[in-house]
């Protein structure tokens, strides 16, 4: 191949830049995709920024749609991301794309026009648009891509054109002026956190044609009342309905053959494991119910008591996690499966109880706790909870963040405190351990920034991880007479400021 085409070959290929002007005197860069169509992007092509000697300028930025000759036909990746004094932008009629983040992290922009021929939308288009309200879209959009428009926290109602059939992955996530959102009817999937964090939003219409809804997809919508599955859906994804504490409606549609809210129970059942997966205050637990999902409850401020039919067998992990108002638990004889820390941050949670025909698990002597009977491990306790002398080990997250707990002094007999067993209890002032134990988990007192007092009757000092007693201010390690030196002496141990002997 002749030289003098080779060179001409790689300038088509490398393209080049050049500056041009908007009507307002805003100077942008473009870069050329195609000499030989004459085409150009705006931006460097590398991915950087196009505005130029734009120092203090506010206000409207008019792209053109030429430049030397050259039809601009896209605008590149985060073209103007960064630009905080733009405050609206006019798209010309040419552009068909805009690339990943283009506008991303205009703190100023306010409002945009989409035109007629845009395509393709890469990532991100529009995150971090602290200050966007309005988006008007005269293309026939089909996917929302991801993380349009994550982080808008001043979107407030958006229309999406008819031809959407995809909202993609945390789309709209963090969008919390968000009030009302119609999905057209051609939409079929809900991305991953598509919605999460929208904390305006009341009610989501899910229209007959969606079959999969992402993980977390309205984790966090704290003000969502209502929702309702059509026949379509085959997959819901986890959490996704987590921290929605004013959910007091859910229904399920007729015909569909996944899941149902079966007696018009408020809750959202897997047909095939009889798995309750979401459930609110207002929830009546079917006896064809045999399971609590993982989280199905969680975040739930209207529940106050629980009363689990006999013909339960499981409940999953964090089932009833951070129900703020949760203050009494029953459970049946037929529960056979507890998940880890299914009460996890209830605050209020006074009362235990198991019946007493469990083969599995019990509350010994009304103790206020969750014992497995076989292992005599306390998996579960609250601020009530009086340690029996049966138990022997205390299980991982058994007190794990217990607001209530301001003291513990654990019997001689008790071997083993598990990992994050009294993690992050904010009052939880003394602790006495016994001779008998042989082994504390990972940050089994992590964050008590309250201790005060450690009082330690272990005549050896354990060998413990150095995030055993990690933020705990500055409490007193009280050690048997005579083993001063012996805890000075230990790593971990002797990191406690000061160490006196009893």
């Amino acid at each position: 191949m002749p030289l003098f085409i080779l060179l001409s070959l790689m300038l088509v290929a490398c393209g080049k830049t050049f500056t041009t002007q908007t009507k307002e005197k805003v100077e942008l860069t473009c870069h050329v995709t195609d000499k030989t169509e004459k085409v150009c992007e705006i931006g460097s092509g590398k991915s950087g920024q196009a505005v130029v000697n734009a120092e203090g300028y506010r206000g409207v930025v008019t792209i053109p749609s030429s430049a030397n000759d050259y039809y601009i036909d896209a605008i590149g990746e985060r073209a103007f991301s960064g630009f905080s004094g733009m405050t609206s932008v006019v798209i010309p009629p040419s552009i068909t794309s805009i690339g990943d983040r283009a506008f991303m992290e205009c703190d100023g922009l306010t409002s945009v026009v989409v035109p007629s021929r845009v395509k393709t939308f890469g990532e991100g288009v529009f995150a971090s648009c602290k200050q966007l309200r309005t988006v008007r879209f005269r293309c026939p959009l089909e996917l929302v891509s991801d993380h349009m428009f994550d982080g808008c926290e001043n979107l407030q109602a958006l229309v999406l054109p008819k031809e959407v059939k995809r909202v993609g992955d945390y789309a709209f996530k963090g969008c919390r002026s968000l009030k009302e959102l119609t999905l057209p009817s051609g939409v079929t999937t809900i991305g991953i956190e598509a919605f999460m964090g929208c904390q305006s939003l009341e009610r989501m219409t899910i229209p007959e044609g969606v079959t999969a809804i992402g993980d977390g997809a309205f984790d966090n919508c704290s003000n969502l009342v209502a929702i309702h599955i059509p026949a379509s859906v085959k997959h819901i994804g986890a959490a996704v309905f987590k921290n929605c504490p004013r959910l007091a409606s859910i229904t399920v549609a007729p015909g569909n053959k996944v899941y149902d809210s079966r007696n018009d129970c408020n809750a959202i059942v897997e047909l095939a494991t009889g798995t309750i997966l979401v459930g609110c205050a207002k929830t009546r637990i079917p006896a064809t119910v045999t399971t609590i999902g993982d989280g199905a409850f969680a975040y739930t401020e209207g529940l106050t008591s629980l009363n689990l039919p006999k013909g339960m067998t499981g409940i999953g992990d964090l089932a009833f996690a951070y129900c703020p108002n949760l203050r009494s638990v029953s459970l049946p004889s037929s529960l056979t499966n507890i998940g880890e820390a299914p009460f996890f941050g209830c605050n209020e949670l006074s009362s235990i109880s198991i019946n007493s025909e469990n083969p599995v698990f019990d509350s010994h002597n009304k103790c206020d706790a969750i014992i497995e009977t076989y292992t005599n491990t306390l998996l579960y306790g609250c601020r009530n909870t009086t340690i029996p002398s049966v138990v022997t080990k205390i299980g991982r997250r058994a007190f794990a963040g217990c607001q209530g707990l301001t003291s513990i002094r654990l019997h001689e007999g008790v071997k083993v405190v598990g990992e994050q067993a009294f993690a992050n209890c904010p009052n939880l002032k003394s602790v006495s351990l016994p001779s008998s134990l042989s082994s504390i988990g990972d940050k089994a007192f992590s964050d008590c920034r309250a201790l005060a007092t450690l009082e330690v009757r272990m005549r050896r000092p354990l060998v413990i991880g150095a995030s055993t007693f990690r933020n705990c201010g500055t409490a007193r390690l009280l050690v048997p007479k005579g083993k001063k030196g012996d805890y000075l002496s230990a790593n971990v141990w002797k990191d406690f400021a000061t160490i006196e002997e009893q």
